[in-house]
């Protein structure tokens, strides 16, 4: 059976289901930082304990939040997992995050209406990263 679990990813965990969704794995350093500064973070795991789905809200928990980290092992994509982590993190967002807070996310092309079912809206951006 697949659940949401209290237990987060360790940093092996996270890199490995970033890399194995096809999302790419950040550094050990990195990820270690990443890990310790979520706001929130939604871990669907087999009965097992074997990680097959996450999800992380980061931010400044005031003014803005930021989705990110939606992986879902490959063999087990496609059947509503994202929704479930979704769902999972939208309803922690409602529960402590103040009203007017600005939660926002970056969706690969293909997943606009899995975010879109919980009220988000396409709007347009820029990024960089660090050299």
């Amino acid at each position: 059976m697949i659940e949401l679990s209290d237990d987060a990813a360790s940093v092996e965990e996270f890199r490995a289901l970033r890399e194995a969704s096809g999302l790419g794995a950040f550094s050990v350093k990195a990820s270690t930082i990443a890990l310790a500064n979520s706001l929130h973070g939604a871990w669907l795991r087999d009965d097992g304990g074997t990680l097959i789905g996450m999800g992380r809200i980061i931010g400044d928990g005031g003014c803005f939040a930021h989705v990110t980290d939606i992986a879902i092992k490959p063999a087990f994509q496609r059947q509503g997992f994202g929704t479930v982590i979704v769902a999972e993190l939208m309803g922690w967002a409602d529960q402590n995050l103040p009203k007017g807070c600005y939660i926002s996310l970056i969706a690969d092309p293909g997943a606009e209406k899995l975010y879109e079912k919980f009220g988000f809206q396409m709007r347009t951006g820029m990024s960089r990263s660090v050299a």
